[in-house]
């Protein structure tokens, strides 16, 4: 009798062992995608903007992004600014100091675990609460999707994937932005926003390319973007 109790015992133990290796904190998922971050200190991509949204035509439009540590990011490009900030994820360090973070679960896609973070940002005198939902590849520690909402009165939605770049770290080949609004045309809310300042709904498509990776390059590209502001 004493064999099996011994073979249950043990089978308990790795069980409750496997269990508490698996838990992980919002605060170490961060950590975690902060250091697969780390060797960036600055970039420069060129990207290809492709937009499809509602009354409006544009053809697609080249650009580039400049990134400086910590937050410093200036795009060359008409109309980038329709973009949510909060779509293009820059610096995992940023989020870790601007939002409270709690794991709100753990999905499966086929052969890749991802993380659910609920990002809050913390008090700060006049700006508006944001809240945000993003799933961290657990294998590669990149934010695979994001949700905002609401954001202008519209849900935003964008889905990344990677590339590895010079051999050191993954950074975005492709980000989709899709925005729909959660308010009818016609609603006094969406006309106190006035729906002709940005469309209600429609998809951005951001390619990029060509990194240039710790080139050190000059501030002056970002205090040129303060002057037109």
């Amino acid at each position: 009798m004493k064999r099996p109790v011994l073979l249950a015992f043990v089978a308990l133990s790795l069980i409750l062992h496997s269990s508490s290796a698996q838990t992980i904190t919002a605060s170490e998922i961060l950590k975690n995608m902060n250091r697969q971050f780390e060797p960036v200190n600055d970039y420069i991509a060129t990207l290809k903007i492709s937009l499809d949204m509602e009354r409006m035509q544009a053809p697609e439009m080249p650009a580039t992004i400049y990134f400086k540590r910590p937050d410093k990011v200036h795009v060359d490009a008409k109309n980038f600014a329709m973009v949510p900030r909060q779509a293009v994820p820059v610096n995992p360090t940023q989020w870790m100091e601007k939002f409270d973070a709690s794991l709100a679960g753990t999905e499966r896609h086929g052969d890749t675990t991802l993380y659910k973070l609920r990002l809050v940002s913390k008090p700060e005198k006049g700006k508006q609460v944001t809240e945000l939902n993003a799933w961290v590849d657990a294998a590669r520690w990149v934010v695979t999707r994001i949700e905002a909402s609401p954001w202008e009165l519209r849900h935003v939605t964008a889905d990344l994937s990677y590339q590895l770049v010079d051999g050191k770290v993954l950074l975005p080949s492709k980000i989709t932005v899709v925005m729909d609004s959660r308010e009818p045309s016609d609603s006094t809310a969406e006309r106190m926003y006035s729906p002709q300042r940005m469309p209600r709904k429609g998809s951005i498509v951001i390619e990029y390319t060509d990194y240039k990776l710790n080139t050190n390059f000059s501030d002056e590209i970002f205090e040129k973007k303060k002057e037109k502001q």
